[in-house]
Parts: structure tokens; sequence; C-alpha cells
């Protein structure tokens, strides 16, 4: 049964939201960094209370230098304005002190305290770093057969000229916000499916209201708008949106049941209350951490 009240909250909060990804994406790569870094910030900050569910104390401030080094370095990286080599002269000494920082905390717990630093690091914030790589596109990469022609889109994101006058990088939203829209239709219809016909459970252990019905049901309605996507987020044909779809609902699944499999064993419902109806950041973003990485890899085959 539906829960119309929940709906409602669920519907209204998930729009604001999507309203302000939409337009800090689109404005440009200065927006782009501001989001993610946010983002970053406050999912890393509800992994840091989650942790201390656990009587682990994660050295929040710390793991977000160095998360935000690592999202930074790699903006400019992508950009060419620094050598990947600074990635690694700054990010290894920071993971060294994160070691040597346990001597010094005197905690009951070293070990947790840097497994959990360093699982945060690695679910959180190298997924989100990875997405530098959906918006800025190198200009012999469009040659490919791949790609659609987006000269003629350049223009609304020209704030990255003030990184890159050669203009051989550029600034697009269209494949990114392509992928959030392949979950969040995903998700919208599977929750849709899920509780008007749901009857089977999906993965009851971990998450007893997912159903087969809502995956099916989620599954055909994304792969069926993913034949449109180039008419909307352009630069990719419609077999690659298609394909890419396969792969962001398989690996977006997968990192919804990860996530539920973190608060289960926490005996949390939500991550946090940040947007009602839908819980903390971790709640809203659980699928793209897992994802990101999924289609990191095949749009990187495409550009080969």
């Amino acid at each position: 049964m539906l829960n119309w009240n929940n709906l409602i909250q669920r519907t209204l909060s998930g729009l604001l939201f999507l309203i302000v990804t939409i337009g800090m994406l689109y404005i440009g790569s200065i927006t782009y960094f501001l989001f993610i870094s946010i983002v970053m910030s406050l999912a890393l900050y509800e992994f840091y209370l989650m942790a201390r569910k656990y009587q682990i104390h994660i050295p929040y401030f710390y793991v977000l230098l160095i998360s935000l080094a690592i999202f930074s370095l790699y903006f400019f990286i992508s950009l060419k304005i620094i050598a990947p080599i600074w990635l690694s002269i700054i990010i290894i000494p920071l993971i060294f002190f994160l070691f040597v920082g346990e001597l010094y905390r005197f905690h009951k717990k070293p070990m947790h305290n840097i497994a959990f630093s360093l699982l945060s690091i690695i679910y959180i914030t190298i997924p989100l770093t990875l997405t530098n790589n959906f918006v800025f596109i190198e200009r012999e990469d469009l040659l490919s057969g791949n790609f659609l022609d987006i000269r003629s889109y350049e223009g609304f994101f020209s704030d990255v000229l003030f990184f890159n006058p050669e203009r051989n990088i550029i600034y697009s939203p269209f494949i990114f916000l392509g992928f959030l829209s392949i979950i969040w239709i995903y998700d919208t219809f599977a929750y849709l499916f899920g509780v008007s016909f749901g009857k089977h459970r999906l993965f009851e252990r971990i998450s007893p209201k997912k159903s087969w019905e809502g995956l099916i049901g989620g599954t055909l309605v994304t792969l069926a708008a993913s034949v449109i996507f180039p008419l909307i987020f352009h630069i990719l044909t419609w077999q690659n949106w298609f394909v890419l779809s396969i792969i962001v609902i398989f690996s977006a699944t997968m990192g919804d049941l990860v996530e539920s499999l973190f608060k289960r064993s926490l005996d949390l419902k939500d991550s946090g209350n940040l947007i009602p109806g839908h819980g903390g950041i971790l709640d809203r973003f659980d699928s793209v951490f897992l994802a990101v990485p999924a289609a990191f890899i095949y749009l990187q085959m495409l550009m080969q």
C-alpha cells in the first residue's frame, strides 16, 4: 500500500534536491566542484557518526582534508593544470600521517580507527573523485564514434576557459546528469512498483522492503527512458546510454544493498535526517558510490 503522506514528503524533498543538483552541475565547473565538495563533506560526516556507534573514532577533519585534497588535485589533473605525480606527492604523506597520528591519540582501537578511515576514503571519496571523468572531456575523445557532436553546447559552460584557455578540455554536465537520471528514474519506479506490487523479496536479510517486482519494473522503465537520453543529455549515442543504464542499474542496486548492510549492522533505519523522506546524504548517494566506478570503467573503454 502506498503511504501518500510519505510519498508527498519524498517527492517534495526529492524535487528540491533535484533542482539544486541539476542547477549546480549545469552552471559550470566551479559549482560542480562546490557541489561534490559539499556532498563529500556531509557523507564523510555521516560515516563518522555511524562509526562512532561501533566505538570507533575516525579523525573526521583529517580524513576530510585528505578527501578534499584527493578531489581537488584530481580536478586540476583532469583540466591538465597540474601533473598526475602531484597526487602521489601530496596524498601519500597525508596517508602516512593518518597511521602515525594514532600513536598520539591514545585510543583503544587504533587499528579500527585506521581501517574505518581508509574505508571512508575508498567508499566515498574515490567514487566522488572519479566523477571528474564524467564532466571533463578531451576534444580528441569527441572524435570517437561513441560520442555525438557537442560543440554547439560548449558556450553554456564557458567557465572552464578560466582553467583551460587552450580549449582542449570541455566541461559538460550531460554524462553526469544522465548517469544520475538513470539512478533517479530507477529508484523512483523501483519504489513505486515495489510498494504497489512487491511480493517477492529481493534480499530480505539485508533490505526487507526491496522486491523483485520493484527491480524489474524500475529496470524496464529506466531502459525504455534511456533510448531518448541522446535528445536530452547529448554526447553518448542511444546504444551507449542503454548499455550504461544496464551497468548502472546493477551496480546501483548493489550499492543500495551495501549501505543497507552497514545500517543493519548498526540497527539504523537511515544514515541521517538531512533530506526528509529520504534520510541522509549516504542514503541519497548509496547507489552512486558503487555505480560511479562501474560507469567510469565503461566510459574509459569508450574513449579508447
